[in-house]
């Protein structure tokens, strides 16, 4: 394609958009998937058979990016909902678990993102272990926003989220991430039996809600090896949509005459000594 002048530059931006916007549909709209599309797009963009493309055309693209409707998912943001300091706890715990015996778990792991970097750290570190991410791809489960809403007071609006998901979605990021440990499981873990997974030396429950945290920490507790870490995301009490996760910890704990233990704001800690 010759670019010439502006009216061929307007054509050529008018294309360029139009194929951002298909391969937005065809990808859904988690937004991790979209960054990681991104991704995908200054590859194939940005680099033919090796070399590098013309400049002026890979900054035509980049400025048809930054005027599209999309722009946030073509230029870097943060892609996490853990802090920095948070990932670098989750990360050591999977270090100082790495003797332990068993699996690592996910339970509550949405599109990937925690996951793909939890496992780039493994990979970094040379620590192989296999890997289950369990999610419902599909949201909250009914009863469980039915419980926050009557039993614990709270408007049935604040858990409209994290709809927008596939558990192909899911895959397709460890795929393009190059992570093969990962083994993603579709369930509500109200009705499946966590104790399936046989040993655990770490585990990280993100479910969010009172309910399926409180149903799962008592099956991801026996199953967990001595020295072995659950770390139960936002048990922050003082955030009204998920304290549930907070309730939770906090009742498992005492049930379990153990010492609280809340670190980097929201996640709770619970290591089983014998």
């Amino acid at each position: 394609m010759a670019i010439g002048g502006a009216k061929n530059n307007l054509t050529f931006q008018t294309r360029a958009t139009a194929c951002f916007s298909v391969c937005f549909d065809r990808c859904g709209p988690s937004e991790h998937t979209v960054l990681q599309m991104r991704g995908h797009l200054k590859v194939s963009f940005f680099a033919t058979g090796g070399k590098a493309m013309n400049p002026r055309i890979a900054k035509i693209l980049k400025e048809t990016q930054f005027n599209s409707p999309l722009r946030r998912y073509f230029f870097p943001r943060y892609a996490y909902n853990f802090t920095p300091p948070q990932l670098g706890f989750l990360c050591q715990c999977i270090e100082d678990t790495r003797d332990v015996d068993g699996a690592i778990a996910e339970v509550g792991c949405f599109d990937g993102s925690a996951t793909v970097f939890l496992n780039k750290y493994m990979d970094a570190k040379g620590i192989e272990k296999d890997y289950f991410a369990i999610d419902t791809f599909a949201g909250f489960v009914a009863e469980d926003v039915r419980v926050e809403v009557d039993d614990r007071g709270k408007n049935r609006s604040m858990y409209n989220g994290f709809q927008s998901n596939k558990q192909k979605w899911f895959d397709g990021t460890m795929a393009q991430n190059g992570i093969t440990r990962v083994r993603s499981i579709q369930a509500d873990v109200n009705e499946y039996d966590l104790t399936s997974l046989k040993k655990l030396s770490f585990c990280l429950l993100d479910v969010d809600l009172y309910r399926p945290i409180k149903k799962s920490l008592h099956e991801l507790y026996e199953i967990l090896s001595p020295g072995g870490i659950i770390v139960i995301d936002d048990c922050d009490p003082s955030n009204a949509f998920w304290d549930g996760a907070d309730q939770a910890y906090k009742e498992f704990m005492d049930e379990k005459n153990e010492s609280r233990r809340i670190v980097h704001n929201k996640l709770g800690v619970i290591r089983k000594i014998h």
